[in-house]
C-alpha cells in the first residue's frame, strides 16, 4: 500500500485525490499550505506528492529541491490552475514526475496516480545495487549518486561524472567499472590536464617507430590498452580542441590509427569521463565541441560538494582514521563531539580530498592524543569554528526584497549595505488579488536573485549552482523563463 500527500489550497481537489487513492487501496493526507505540506513530507512516509504551484504561502515549484532531498524520494506531480508550456518545462526540468493542468477530470487524476504508482513500484523492484569499498556516506545526495552509478554499471553507454575537485570522481568511475561486465578487463586512466598538448595524440593513439624524432620504439596508446575495459578521461574539459574531432571519430567507430601508421586498429572500450568545468560554457566559447559533448554525456552523474552532504562527515572521519590506524599499525584514537562540530561548520572548498588531508595531518602530528579535540585541527578550521560560535542566532529572513521597475548596478547589488526598497504594488484601478500579487512578487524576487547570483558568479553556471543550491537544469530553466542571458554577466 502506498501513501499519497496532496498539497493544494483547494480542499475539493484534496478530497478528490484522497478518495481516488482510497479507491486504489492506498492511504493519504492533505495540506492546504506549503509549510504544512513540507512538514508532512519531511516525515518521509509518502510515495507520491501532488503539489500545487500557487499556494497561500509560496510557490510549489520552489519546494521541489527540498522534496528531492528526502531519503524516501517521493514522486512529485505538479497540479496547477495556471497551466502553460513554460511552467510545464520548468516543472519537468526541476525534477517533477509530471504536470497536470486544472481543471482535470477524476479519470485524468486517477490515470496519473495509477501510472506514477506503477512506475515507482517497478523502479524500487529493479533498483540495482553497487558494490563499493571506498565510497563512504549514507546521505541522501550520496545514496542518489550510488544508485545512478549502479544503473550506469549495468549499461554500456558513455558516462560523464561532474563535480568539484576532490569530490571523488575517480572513485565513482572505478566503482562503475568494477561493477560492470568489463570488471576483469583494464581500467585505464588518462589525466587530460597533465599531458603536454604535443604528446596527447601519441599517448592516446600510440605511435610507430620513427613517426617523429624521438620515437625510437613503437608505443601502444592508452586507447589500445583499454580494449575490452574502461577508458577513464579525467578532466576531459582539458582535452585539446585540435584532438577532439579525432577522438569523436574514435568514439563513433571504435577504430583509430597510431601516429605514423596507416593501419586502423580496433579497440572495444567503455568511456567514462570526469570534469570540474562547465562544458556547456566551454561549448559556447568554442573551446569544446558540441557534438563531442553530446557523445560523452549519454549518462550524467553530478557529485555533490562536501558542503552539501555534511551529514557524511562523521562517517568519513571514522573511515579515514580507521584506515590510517590500520596502515600505520597503531591503536585507534577516539574523536570528540567538538572535533566533529568544528569539521561540520568549515566550508571544505577542497571537498573530501581536503578533509582527508586535514585528518591525516591531525593523525600524524598528534599520535599521543587520547582523544582528538578542536585544538588539534589546522588554524583555518578552528577559525571557522570560532567565527561560527559567535554568530548571532537570528531567524531565517529573506536575502532579497524586491522593487518594481528599478535597475541596480553590479556594485549596488553586491554591496551588503544596499537597502532595496520593499515591493510596491503597481497602481491600478482595481486592487490586485492576493494570488496575483504574490505570484508577481515571487517572480520579481526570483529574477533579481538570479541577476545578483550571476553577477556574483560572473556568469559561471557551475559556480552559480554550487552557491544557490540549485541544479544546472533548474538554473537553465529559470534563465529561459526570465530571458536572462548569462553571457551578459561573464565580462
Amino acid at each position: 500500500m502506498a501513501n499519497v500527500l496532496i498539497i493544494d489550497d483547494d480542499p475539493h481537489i484534496g478530497d478528490l485525490l484522497l478518495a481516488l487513492a482510497k479507491h486504489l487501496g492506498h492511504s493519504g493526507e492533505k495540506a492546504l499550505t506549503l509549510k504544512e505540506g513540507l512538514a508532512l513530507a519531511n516525515e518521509e512516509r509518502f510515495d507520491i506528492v501532488f503539489l500545487d504551484v500557487v499556494l497561500p504561502d509560496g510557490n510549489g515549484l520552489d519546494a521541489l529541491p527540498e522534496l528531492q532531498k528526502l531519503k524516501n524520494s517521493p514522486e512529485v506531480v505538479i497540479i496547477t490552475g495556471k497551466g502553460d508550456s513554460k511552467g510545464a518545462e520548468l516543472a519537468i526540468n526541476s525534477g517533477a514526475w509530471d504536470y497536470i493542468s486544472k481543471p482535470a477530470s477524476a479519470e485524468q487524476y486517477l490515470l496519473h496516480m495509477q501510472r506514477v504508482l506503477q512506475y515507482r513500484t517497478e523502479k524500487q523492484a529493479s533498483r540495482p545495487k553497487l558494490g563499493h569499498h571506498n565510497i563512504v556516506g549514507r546521505s541522501k545526495a550520496t545514496t542518489r549518486c550510488l544508485e545512478q552509478a549502479a544503473q550506469a554499471a549495468e549499461s554500456h553507454v558513455s558516462v560523464s561524472i561532474l563535480g568539484e575537485t576532490g569530490t571523488g570522481k575517480e572513485l565513482f568511475a572505478k566503482a562503475i567499472h568494477d561493477n560492470s561486465s568489463r570488471r576483469n578487463k583494464p581500467f585505464i586512466i588518462v589525466d587530460c590536464a597533465s599531458i603536454p598538448e604535443n604528446l596527447v595524440e601519441s599517448i592516446l593513439f600510440g605511435h610507430k617507430r620513427g613517426a617523429f624524432t624521438s620515437a625510437e620504439e613503437s608505443h601502444k596508446g592508452l586507447i589500445a590498452k583499454a580494449d575490452g575495459g574502461t577508458l577513464f578521461l579525467d578532466e576531459v574539459g582539458e582535452l585539446p580542441l585540435s584532438l577532439q574531432k579525432s577522438f569523436l571519430r574514435v568514439l563513433q567507430e571504435h577504430t583509430f590509427r597510431p601516429v605514423g601508421d596507416h593501419k586502423e586498429i580496433k579497440s572495444d572500450f567503455r568511456l567514462v569521463t570526469a570534469t570540474n568545468l562547465d562544458l556547456e560554457a566551454l561549448v559556447q566559447t568554442g573551446r569544446f565541441r558540441q557534438d563531442l559533448l553530446y557523445r560523452i554525456q549519454t549518462f550524467t552523474i553530478q557529485l555533490p560538494p562536501l558542503r552539501q552532504r555534511k551529514e557524511d562527515i562523521p562517517e568519513l572521519t571514522k573511515y579515514f582514521f580507521n584506515k590510517l590506524s590500520a596502515d600505520l599499525n597503531t591503536s585507534p584514537i577516539s574523536v570528540s563531539k567538538e572535533f566533529l562540530a568544528a569539521l561540520d561548520v568549515y566550508a571544505w572548498p577542497g571537498n573530501i580530498r581536503e578533509l582527508f588531508n586535514v585528518l591525516e595531518q591531525v593523525f600524524t602530528t598528534n599520535t599521543e592524543a587520547g582523544e582528538f579535540l578542536p585544538i588539534h585541527l589546522p588554524v583555518r578550521v578552528r577559525i571557522a569554528a570560532a567565527q561560527h560560535s559567535v554568530l548571532p542566532k537570528t531567524e531565517n529572513k529573506p536575502v532579497l526584497t524586491v522593487i518594481q521597475n528599478k535597475k541596480f548596478t553590479q556594485k549596488q547589488i553586491l554591496n551588503k549595505d544596499t537597502n532595496i526598497p520593499a515591493y510596491q504594488v503597481p497602481i491600478k484601478n482595481n486592487f490586485p488579488l492576493l494570488k496575483d500579487y504574490r505570484e508577481q512578487a515571487l517572480e520579481q524576487a526570483e529574477k533579481l536573485y538570479l541577476e545578483s547570483l550571476f553577477l556574483h558568479c560572473k556568469g559561471n553556471i557551475s559556480q552559480a549552482a554550487q552557491v544557490s543550491g540549485l541544479s544546472n537544469s533548474r538554473i537553465y530553466a529559470l534563465l529561459k523563463k526570465y530571458k536572462i542571458k548569462k553571457t551578459f554577466f561573464s565580462n
